[in-house]
């Protein structure tokens, strides 16, 4: 070989070396922040079933009802574990007043969430979304002395051949410098 082609045949091998270096840089950056995308990605029931509910409690009227039609799309939307409904419901009962829980024990409460997602299930009925007020459409009062909030949701329901819509009235109430579901149901407006 002419010194010419020896030295074309070295930067070549050189020029395909660094092509090779940089690929396997671009390869093992691009696996790190998959990894790290995955680990961030949680699921749905991850993330609620390990909400700091203490911490990071939501704190407006409008971000608890958000939270709590989020905890609603799981159970009657997915399909849980006994274990994965156990702590979403202990999780979701965060959400409600004093009131509420004084009058649900914890293990009826499961019981009857089981119960009504499997009637739900059977009628072929999924959450498929829901939609928020907007902040200026909650109405805040005070009642008996107490901070109490109203709004209603629009709740999209995937039925066997067509998908329904209704409407849910929440009524929340100040405890300890939080809003708390003090009730909700089947708004009478939304009929």
């Amino acid at each position: 070989m002419k010194g010419k082609d020896k030295s074309t045949l070295k930067m070549i091998i050189l020029a395909l070396f660094f092509v090779v270096i940089i690929l396997v840089y671009f390869n093992s950056v691009g696996n790190k922040s998959s990894k790290s995308r995955t680990e961030k990605a949680k699921t749905e029931v991850e993330q609620l079933s390990s909400y700091d509910m203490l911490g990071a409690y939501p704190k407006t009227p409008r971000d608890v009802v958000k939270m709590h039609n989020r905890f609603f799309k799981l159970f009657y939307g997915e399909e849980l574990t006994d274990d994965e409904l156990y702590v979403l419901n202990q999780q979701v009962r965060y959400l409600y007043s004093d009131e509420i829980l004084m009058l649900n024990d914890e293990n009826e409460n499961l019981l009857d969430l089981k119960q009504s997602i499997e009637r739900m299930s059977d009628k072929g009925y999924k959450y498929k979304s829901y939609q928020l007020p907007e902040a200026s459409q909650i109405k805040t009062y005070v009642q008996d002395g107490r901070e109490m909030a109203t709004l209603e949701v629009a709740v999209n329901i995937d039925m066997k051949d067509s998908i329904g819509c209704m409407y849910i009235q929440y009524v929340l109430v100040k405890e300890k410098d939080k809003w708390k579901i003090l009730a909700w149901g089947e708004s009478q407006m939304g009929k």
